[in-house]
């Protein structure tokens, strides 16, 4: 899977953005772009990453950022079906901690 996607859908009150392919120095800004509108137009959202098979610093930094922003507003931003590969680099950095993760997207969503 080399391309790269953001798509959303809504249950209820809540956002569930779902990543796909590779998240590089260059689709992060567009990952950065996509999760800014989602964070200032919805306060509860589900970060799927199923999907992505890769994860730069660029990637982490656009959802940190989203989800300090999220924070600002109230809201959160709850990580889910994470890979293995993302895993490994968001313990690497330190960022699994600050996250709230979970193992599927059913049971992120239920959280709220």
């Amino acid at each position: 899977m080399d391309s790269f996607s953001v798509t959303s859908e809504r249950k209820g009150n809540i956002t569930i953005v779902t990543v796909s392919g590779r998240v590089d120095s260059v689709t992060a800004a567009r990952l950065d772009d996509e999760l800014a509108k989602f964070v200032h137009d919805n306060k509860q959202i589900v970060l799927d990453l199923n999907g992505v098979e890769y994860m730069s610093s660029a990637g982490i930094r656009a959802i940190a950022k989203a989800l300090r922003s999220a924070e600002k507003a109230k809201g959160a931003l709850k990580l889910a079906s994470i890979s293995k590969n993302v895993t490994e680099v968001l313990e690497t950095v330190g960022m699994m901690q600050r996250m709230q993760t979970y193992p599927t997207v059913d049971e992120a969503v239920a959280s709220f």
